[in-house]
């Protein structure tokens, strides 16, 4: 049965391949097709290939009598296989005069040339109804038509001569009167109904494989056990060819409105449902069942039923694998996707760092350094460059009796915290005055009732002058005041620029930005090392 169906499929594609011919013929082993189209002599090889043929060769005479009988009412020139191929102008063959089948060969035994003489051009052949002689033209010349040559071995006899039969091929053409029906060609009863399939020289009587031709049925074709039956639609009936359907005018299920099925009880019907559905109350609408109900379906705490139209489907959880009828956990860490570290878990996996490192807060994968007190020893420092170590983000690089250690920045000395700011290591945090509240991260402001501080982390902090409210009108002695606080305030700054010409300059983000150490330095350190090469590592 696979055979059957593997030979039946292939040769229903080549009937499906480009466009229908307008007749064809089966003689002497092949079968021929006319296709009328205007194309060029290499378009027509490629479309009869495409199609599981090649352009036609002309070796007999019964077969130059065959395409007479089919060109007749076409008019114009039609390409056969036949092409100049010689490379010296002396062919091998006479007859062919340097010319060779589309085949390869120069096998004939009938030659019908136009010209004799040799030509010892590159040329192709073609030939018309009026004119059948073989007439040799440029090959990219483009003509009428063309002829298609198929093989037809497994070919069936003709059905019983006292019987008519209309015979349909699977290579797009149909007639009453082939001498040579090919294989996987249909034939139906003109007056009966009845159908058959050429399969391997033999008919095969309908029905049969449902995913050929429908099984030959009128309708439907279903499979049932391992036969084939033809249904019919509601209000018909199957006659006794088991192929055709006749309309059933008192047949109850005319107007039984069922979803799917309807079967005739008697004088009455009864709606019923495919597999994976269930009758609805109404009594006719099917709806589907949810599979998944049953637990037993998709056994292992590792998979889940997924419900599907008329059935279900199991799968697994991620991080698992179906194995055989089973969800296996997935070794994540065999790709080693981790920077360090790689533990396997159920379903999962886990990334761990080393000693001095952390899991990066951006990606998962990455380990950044890590520091969790006011100053931690350098790393990756490089003996032949000097000050060439890596810091966490937050923490400068200081010398200390030729060690390298990283100091915590007191970033609250440049912070854009409105009221309060806080050092913690490699950060600092913002908190507001009581009846204020934090907006964003550094801004600060005033809520009603509201009697309770809050604060927030800044990873990475930003420079801003901190706002200042300005009275819409004052006293003489608040101006008094205010001129007081400004010269304070600028012999204040005065101290810190003199204080900060003193330190180093500046050191290097891991973002790719220098900032001025003298904002960012802690102020119980006393001293950094000028214009150092400094490598920090971005860890959140």
């Amino acid at each position: 049965m696979k055979a059957f169906l593997g030979v039946v499929m292939a040769l229903v594609l080549v009937r499906a391949q480009g466009t229908k011919p307008n007749h064809g013929n089966c003689a002497e082993q092949y079968c021929i097709t006319v296709h009328t189209e205007l194309v060029d002599f290499n378009s027509a090889q490629k479309s009869c290939k495409d199609k599981g043929g090649h352009l036609m060769t002309v070796r007999t005479i019964a077969v130059s009598n065959v395409i007479a009988d089919l060109l007749t009412g076409h008019t114009g020139n039609f390409w056969i296989g036949l092409r100049y191929m010689s490379e010296s102008c002396a062919g091998s063959s006479l007859d062919l005069k340097g010319y060779t089948w589309i085949t390869g060969d120069e096998a004939t035994n009938f030659t019908n040339w136009k010209n004799h003489e040799s030509i010892c051009s590159q040329r192709c052949v073609s030939l018309s109804r009026d004119d059948p002689e073989w007439t040799e033209r440029h090959c990219n010349h483009v003509i009428e038509g063309y002829l298609c040559e198929y093989n037809n071995t497994n070919k069936c006899p003709r059905l019983t001569s006292e019987s008519s039969f209309l015979y349909e091929t699977p290579f797009g053409f149909a007639g009453e009167d082939l001498q040579e029906v090919p294989n996987a060609s249909n034939a139906t009863h003109q007056h009966l109904g009845t159908k058959y399939i050429c399969f391997d020289g033999y008919w095969r009587k309908a029905p049969w494989n449902c995913e050929v031709y429908k099984g030959g049925c009128e309708h439907d074709c279903h499979r049932w056990n391992d036969t084939f039956i033809c249904t019919c639609l509601p209000g018909y009936k199957l006659e006794s060819n088991a192929v055709r359907c006749s309309k059933v005018h008192s047949d109850p299920c005319l107007q039984a409105n069922c979803s799917q099925e309807c079967v005739v009880k008697g004088n009455n019907h009864v709606c019923q449902c495919h597999n994976g559905y269930e009758l609805a109350e109404d009594g006719k609408t099917c709806k589907d069942i949810d599979n998944c109900d049953d637990k037993s379906l998709c056994p292992g705490e590792n998979s889940y039923c997924v419900n599907t139209a008329g059935g279900f489907k199991c799968h697994c959880k991620n991080g698992f694998t179906k194995e055989k009828d089973t969800c296996e956990d997935d070794d994540e860490c065999f790709f080693g996707p981790c920077e360090h570290t790689c533990n396997n878990t159920i379903g999962s996996y886990q990334c761990e760092c080393s000693e001095g490192y952390r899991v990066s807060s951006e990606d998962r994968h990455k380990c950044t350094l890590y520091c969790p007190q006011w100053e931690c020893p350098a790393v990756a420092c490089d003996i032949n460059k000097p000050f060439q170590c890596s810091c966490p983000v937050g923490f400068v690089l200081e010398e200390r009796q030729s060690d390298y250690f990283c100091i915590d920045i007191d970033e609250c000395e440049a912070s854009s915290c409105d009221q309060n700011c806080t050092n913690t290591p490699g950060s600092y945090i913002c908190s507001c005055y009581e009846g204020f509240h934090l907006s964003g991260n550094t801004k600060c402001i005033k809520t009603e009732g509201l009697s309770t501080t809050e604060s927030v982390s800044i990873s990475t902090p930003t420079s801003r002058s901190p706002p200042i409210d300005t009275a819409s009108f004052f006293s003489a002695g608040g101006l008094l005041g205010i001129i007081v606080s400004l010269v304070v305030v600028i012999l204040l700054m005065v101290c810190v620029i003199h204080h900060s010409m003193k330190r180093c300059g500046k050191i290097t983000t891991d973002k790719g930005r220098s900032k001025d150490v003298h904002a960012l330095e802690q102020v119980t350190t006393e001293k950094y090392v000028k214009k150092r090469s400094i490598t920090n590592v971005n860890y959140s």
